[in-house]
């Protein structure tokens, strides 16, 4: 009897702790809700906030701007030439002394070069990864000659730095050599001079490969040679001459004076 009776007080005991333990369940499940709905507002502030800042702070590299309102790059000035084409002057909007040089450097050959009327100053810019590239194409007329000559300038940022990279800071970035670059561009000739030949712009008995880059102004591949990134490729600039008595001018496009080198 006393058994029974022992085992009902053990039985009732745990029944209790059964109930008690159902009963503050929900307190703590109300808790930890509280805690995750919280914890959820706070997480979504601070993404949005960190959405917010790479928006309008760090994707757009307002943080390096002299003037947040414009592009890295802008023009600072554009107005017709003589043949009614507009020329474009650059700004490079970094507050940083090589951005600078460079302003006062375009600005001073720009002010030179557009003494001539006829002249066309353009350029173009992008972004990749973090190098800022500018390229400016100078179209150059002379009273010497019925063609203009062309003639390319290009600086590359660092945009963790703010300053301007040599050759050897953006070829590395592609993991090649001058002597790389130089193949690239020789191969590049070769291959116009064998288009113009088979196009019939030349006959190969009458002008051979020294006597096209002899029109076209080449005595050594690297000359002028100026490097640009563009859309995750490196090209080299190289103006060259673009007519002979051959009527060349006809082949050659803006594309020609792009030679791709890696990437």
């Amino acid at each position: 009897m006393f058994g029974v009776v022992q085992n009902d007080m053990e039985d009732e005991k745990r029944a209790h702790k059964k109930n008690h333990r159902q009963f503050r369940r929900p307190q703590l499940s109300v808790q930890w809700k509280k805690i995750l709905v919280w914890g959820g507002v706070i997480l979504l502030i601070v993404l949005l906030i960190v959405h917010y800042l790479y928006l309008n702070y760090y994707r757009n590299y307002n943080y390096i701007k002299e003037d947040v309102s414009q592009n890295l790059v802008y023009t600072s000035e554009t107005f017709k030439n003589k043949q009614d084409l507009y020329n474009e002057i650059p700004y490079v909007n970094i507050d940083s002394d090589d951005a600078r040089l460079v302003n006062e450097t375009v600005q001073n050959y720009t002010d030179s070069f557009l003494e001539n009327e006829n002249n066309l100053l353009v350029y173009n810019s992008q972004v990749n990864g973090k190098v800022l590239s500018i390229v400016l194409r100078m179209t150059e007329y002379s009273d010497d000659s019925s063609y203009p000559e062309v003639v390319f300038h290009t600086y590359n940022f660092n945009l963790d730095t703010q300053k301007l990279m040599n050759d050897d800071e953006v070829l590395s970035f592609f993991d090649v050599t001058k002597e790389d670059v130089e193949k690239k561009v020789e191969e590049q000739f070769k291959k116009y001079y064998e288009e113009e030949v088979y196009l019939g712009y030349f006959v190969e008995e009458e002008c051979d490969y020294q006597c096209f880059l002899s029109w076209r102004g080449i005595d050594n591949y690297m000359d002028s040679l100026h490097y640009y990134i563009k859309n995750g490729k490196l090209i080299a600039y190289r103006g060259f001459s673009t007519y002979s008595v051959y009527g060349e001018e006809e082949y050659f496009t803006d594309e020609h004076f792009e030679i791709y080198i890696a990437g």
